[in-house]
């Protein structure tokens, strides 16, 4: 016969010299991360009776370190009689008190959601001045490490906020992706972040992976596909400073489409309210004037206004210059500087154009990402195209390939090898 202390939960932690938190960890080691939570112990310490299936994972894990067989009644000794004496109605009951504990229990409380929240707003702040292959393997692990913790347990209201974080990360990742000219990686991303944003109902994150779509789509030149994505996005509602970018990128997608009165519609809009979309600090979310004035520019270039885009692109070039460096969108400034090359095409300003573009041939390698590697070509076509026969421009377009073409393989210098895996 057992003496009174040869049973019971903490009769068997002591033999062991386990802490509660040391039990918790052997079952989800045994059953998968997430089955219990840190506190789920204390609570069985107290009195508490563990949800179903639980209480045989305690058994076998304790069995399995004592190397000894442990029955079920002497962790819990009353719980076998107990059960048997218990109406159906009473168990029932217990049922219902054991689902309380398990919504209750989480593996991502307050301060580690706030913690994942602030790496990501880092990130967001560091991607307009570094490049994507210095970031993109530590917004991989967060996104794993936000993956991780949705395979536990959480509260509702947590569980929505994880949902959110994993759809932002994949939309980080989808941006990176397009940056590094993986346009399949990106694709697949951008999919998985709207597929969370939804699972999540959050406007904001929705939001964020319309704009990843719209500029990818862009750059591949599915203009009609950018903009529906853009104006989808503009349609979830919410306070992020988002709607004067979603409403340009619309403007940008149809003036290339050749939707010119929707294009023009979009602009005065956009003129009408550009102050919403300025936000203090930096980062890839801020659309501050500089990019206004760039993507309003790059608009009207498309409309064929040359003069009036590079009035506003001038605006844009003069709003970055005012910037400090840790505050620069630098894919911006090489933009704004090869729609200003195309603008002096079109006016005939051959003078103006090499002055213009001569700073983009000391650009370092990270600041060639896909959309400047797009518009470098396009301008080169350009060139070609109004210019035959000027010497002069068809050196420029040559330089202007040549640039474009060394540049590409450069973008996967850093990347590490998760990226593939992660694609």
């Amino acid at each position: 016969m057992l003496a009174p202390g040869d049973s019971g939960l903490a009769y068997f932690l002591d033999r062991l010299n386990w802490s509660p938190e040391r039990l918790a960890r052997e079952i989800n080691r045994l059953c998968g991360a997430g089955t219990v939570s840190a506190k789920a112990p204390y609570h069985w310490l107290k009195g508490a009776y563990p949800r179903r299936g639980v209480p045989e994972a305690v058994v076998e894990v304790l069995s399995q370190h004592l190397d000894e067989p442990v029955d079920l009644g002497r962790i819990w000794p009353r719980a076998a009689g107990e059960e048997r004496r218990a109406s159906a109605l009473l168990r029932d009951s217990h049922t219902s008190a054991q689902l309380v504990q398990q919504v209750s229990e989480t593996n991502a409380d307050d301060a580690t959601l706030a913690q994942l929240a602030r790496e990501l707003d880092n990130i967001v702040g560091y991607y307009s001045h570094m490049p994507s292959s210095s970031l993109v393997e530590r917004v991989a692990l967060l996104r794993d490490r936000v993956a991780q913790l949705l395979r536990g347990n959480q509260k509702p209201v947590q569980r929505r906020e994880l949902l959110s974080l994993g759809a932002k990360l994949c939309t980080m990742l989808a941006w990176m992706s397009d940056d590094l000219g993986d346009s399949g990686a990106a694709y697949i991303q951008a999919s998985a972040a709207w597929d969370l944003a939804d699972l999540a109902d959050d406007n904001e994150a929705r939001r964020w992976a319309r704009v990843a779509q719209a500029k990818q789509a862009y750059w591949l030149g599915h203009f009609a596909e950018s903009a529906q994505h853009a104006v989808d996005g503009a349609s979830w509602p919410a306070p992020d400073g988002l709607d004067v970018l979603l409403r340009l990128g619309a403007a940008r997608a149809w003036a290339a489409s050749g939707m010119a009165d929707e294009a023009r519609r979009a602009l005065k809009d956009w003129a009408d309210r550009s102050d919403e979309g300025s936000a203090p600090g930096g980062g890839l979310f801020s659309f501050r004037h500089d990019r206004q004035s760039y993507l309003a520019g790059h608009t009207l270039l498309s409309l064929d206004e040359p003069a009036w885009a590079l009035r506003e692109l001038g605006r844009s070039l003069e709003w970055v210059e005012r910037l400090p460096a840790t505050q620069r969108f630098q894919a911006v400034e090489v933009l704004i500087r090869i729609d200003v090359l195309r603008a002096q095409l079109r006016l005939k300003d051959v003078e103006a154009m090499t002055d213009v573009v001569s700073p983009l041939f000391e650009l370092e390698p990270h600041r060639m990402v896909n959309m400047v590697v797009v518009s470098l070509r396009q301008a080169a076509a350009e060139l070609r195209r109004r210019q035959v026969k000027h010497r002069r421009l068809r050196d420029l377009a040559r330089r202007l390939d040549d640039l474009g073409a060394t540049a590409a393989p450069d973008r996967w210098d850093s990347v590490p090898a998760l990226l593939p895996r992660t694609g």
